[in-house]
């Protein structure tokens, strides 16, 4: 048995997510000879199977799941390793995700204020849904992200809330149309809603942004809950015919971050975290 690379660790962790050798290959920015190789000197080095082939699909053994596991936390460790004997965090580069009913009222306050504290410190900023953005953490492709509450618990996971922010009902002052516009689904903002009111007035309508919602609340074809820090960013002052109804369910969800449990940074992340619910 032979001490198994790094390089084609990388390829079965991305063979493990995507179940494809082609899609896999592509995400390693490799041919798809080249992973398939690399998969079968993993396995002669270890001298088991961990895949079963075919033209369709890629089905692990039982072995192979239990190395993938393990594969997860070596490589998590290698980059830990590398992140430990870099450069001192405040001066390196950082990659952070954060939802779209967050980026555009938050980060710009945010992005400010740690430039202003570290001015060495470089973000590189990714939007994405809650899910996707969470798996990147998992992946060990963001350092942190910006996220809403509450949202699934993962054991290999912190949530740090650090603010409310509360759901307010906006309407058009002369509508009579009561349904429920909400985001599409993926979006937790949906969720948040969901589980806090009469799902049976939900419109069919749906949008894949918050701008869009409020567009459409003031054509009159329903009314939605929009987050606190959207309205106080100035989201309706171009609708001066949408009010908010004073009336409505007390409804809220909490603004904090996320990161993998064993970050060798999560003190410094939470230190940057604190700057969510600080403002210029």
């Amino acid at each position: 048995m032979t001490t198994p690379s790094i390089k084609n660790l990388h390829y079965l962790l991305a063979l493990k997510q995507h179940l494809h050798f082609s899609k896999a290959a592509n995400a390693c920015f490799v041919s798809q000879s080249t992973l398939s190789a690399g998969i079968s000197k993993l396995e002669q080095d270890l001298n088991i199977k961990l895949v079963e082939r075919n033209n369709k699909s890629v089905l692990f053994t039982p072995l192979g799941e239990k190395v993938t596991q393990y594969a997860d936390k070596v490589i998590a460790s290698m980059h830990d390793l590398v992140t430990i004997c870099n450069t001192n965090f405040f001066e390196s580069t950082i990659t952070v995700g954060v939802i779209p009913t967050i980026s555009a009222y938050l980060l710009p306050n945010f992005v400010a204020k740690i430039k202003t504290k570290y001015p060495k410190l470089k973000l590189v900023i990714i939007e994405d849904t809650s899910q996707n953005l969470l798996l990147k953490v998992e992946q060990l492709k963001l350092d942190f992200a910006i996220f809403a509450f509450p949202f699934e618990e993962k054991t290999n996971i912190i949530q740090t809330p650090i603010f409310k922010d509360d759901l307010v009902l906006v309407k058009h002052k002369n509508t009579q149309n009561n349904d429920l516009l909400l985001l599409e689904q993926g979006h937790c903002l949906r969720s948040h809603i969901l589980d806090n009111i009469d799902k049976t007035k939900v419109s069919q309508y749906t949008c894949a942004s918050l701008e869009t919602l409020v567009m459409m609340v003031d054509m009159e074809i329903g009314v939605s809950f929009l987050p606190k820090i959207a309205i106080d960013s100035g989201i309706l002052d171009k609708y001066p015919a949408l009010t908010i109804d004073k009336n409505q369910p007390k409804i809220s969800r909490r603004i904090g971050i996320i990161h993998r449990k064993d970050n060798p940074n999560q003190d410094n992340i939470l230190a940057l975290s604190f700057f969510l619910q600080c403002k210029l």
